[in-house]
């Protein structure tokens, strides 16, 4: 006999799943689009005539922004890829009847998207 789950419990689980997705899915966009803002930049330095690339700093760092879109990229698949764990992690919990909290995650991901906040600020600044 299958032990049945509540549906309230199941769809509490299927809602924090789809934000999480919804998470993933934004990081992975806002990381194309920094990793883009290289491509406007060159555009940039394009549209300047007379100052050469070395002459205006924004352009002298726009690697820096293609990796750092890499790596946001790369944390949305990671995270998309935790999701699906995640979900099978609390199913076989409700099928049990166990109550478990997995905080770490959400931990981790507050601290990335802060880090990515403030390596951006910093950016803005400095570079």
């Amino acid at each position: 006999m299958k032990n049945k789950i509540d549906p309230k419990d199941l769809m509490a689980v299927e809602r924090a799943t789809t934000a999480l997705l919804g998470t993933a899915i934004s990081l992975i966009v806002l990381g194309f689009i920094v990793e883009k803002f290289e491509l406007f930049l060159h555009l940039i330095a394009a549209e300047i005539k007379g100052k050469s690339y070395e002459k205006i700093p924004q352009l002298t760092h726009i690697a820096f922004y293609n990796y750092l879109g890499i790596v946001i990229v790369a944390a949305g698949v990671f995270l998309a890829l935790y999701t699906y764990r995640y979900y099978t992690t609390w199913i076989k919990h409700l099928q049990k009847k166990e109550i478990s909290t997995d905080k770490s995650i959400y931990f981790i991901l507050a601290i990335f998207i802060a880090m990515i906040g403030i390596v951006l600020i910093l950016s803005m600044l400095i570079l």
